[in-house]
């Protein structure tokens, strides 16, 4: 199969012409290290979530080489980065560094205590990315497999209770079919954002059951975005746009990631050394991440959205 990607290449000129943006993301990830008390069937570090703590002062490297980078904004991530021993030595070494912003991503657990999160703010927490699986408890708990939904809704409450900022991920697989209900369920909270992620097979989660784009799935989360649309900002990552006609916008590539202001920048996901972030090298990010993830095979070679389009997973 001829691979498209190999192709049709972007440059910055097709990078202007597509978003005529100037403000690229400026948000860096921090991780924490793989361990978690959760047990996510679909987790890209599932055979790591026993994993020692990542040592404090590698932690403290990797936000000082994200800041000299030009990242302005940090989130946490990892694993889960509530449980890790130094969580809040981290916290206040981010806030010494001069973050302008700092966000997390979490499962919920340990932030439905609703001491523990207002200290979390207090020590500098202004965002939190929710890991809300599931509707209900039976749908979320066999996902996460752990009994964790009664806990994350409450999370949830208490960062509403508490004026931080929130927004959910949920992943998808082929059973999801309550776009009604989830719709209902989040009708309970204050929410920025809602991420539909699919399920990918990076890592540990690569002998997974794959994903059909081409089942009900799908149509549950268009039938979400019209339902909800209005409400608060959707994405849908990581699917080809030809199974999204109509919800283009609502999708995020590697190439809408350089403007995705409220992700990760995607050239410093996982920095090891010094970098000088510009529109050129993030597009070379995106580029070499496209390429060594996805495939285009030749019947997409008269579609409108080939440049902007990451294709299949290979």
């Amino acid at each position: 199969m001829i691979n498209l990607n190999d192709i049709y290449i972007p440059n910055l000129k097709d990078l202007n012409n597509i978003y005529n943006k100037s403000e690229f993301c400026k948000r860096g990830r921090l991780n924490t290290g793989t361990r978690c008390q959760a047990n996510c069937y679909f987790c890209y570090y599932k055979n790591q979530l026993n994993a020692d703590h990542l040592d404090l002062d590698i932690i403290k490297n990797e936000i000082d080489l994200l800041k000299s980078s030009g990242m302005t904004e940090i989130e946490l991530s990892g694993g889960e980065s509530t449980i890790h021993k130094d969580f809040f030595k981290i916290l206040d070494y981010i806030k010494e560094v001069g973050y302008e912003h700092s966000s997390m991503l979490s499962n919920g657990i340990k932030l439905a205590n609703k001491e523990f999160i207002k200290k979390c703010k207090e020590h500098g927490i202004n965002e939190i990315l929710f890991s809300l699986h599931g509707s209900n408890a039976e749908k979320h708990n066999k996902l996460l497999g752990v009994k964790s939904f009664d806990k994350i809704c409450q999370a949830i409450e208490n960062a509403n209770d508490l004026g931080i900022i929130v927004r959910i991920n949920c992943v998808i697989d082929n059973t999801f079919d309550n776009h009604k209900e989830y719709t209902e369920l989040l009708k309970r909270f204050d929410i920025k954002q809602v991420n539909f992620l699919p399920l990918n097979y990076w890592d540990d989660a690569k002998n997974l059951d794959h994903f059909s784009y081409e089942l009900s799935a799908m149509d549950h989360v268009k039938k979400f975005i019209d339902l909800n649309c209005n409400n608060y900002d959707i994405n849908v990552r990581y699917v080809p746009l030809c199974y999204m006609k109509g919800y283009e916008k609502y999708c995020v590539s590697t190439l809408d990631h350089i403007f995705d202001l409220t992700d990760w920048n995607i050239q410093c996901f996982d920095l090891k050394e010094k970098q000088t972030v510009t529109l050129q090298s993030m597009l070379d990010t995106a580029i070499q991440n496209r390429k060594s993830t996805y495939i285009k095979p030749r019947e997409c070679k008269d579609c409108e959205h080939i440049l902007r389009c990451d294709g299949y997973e290979k």
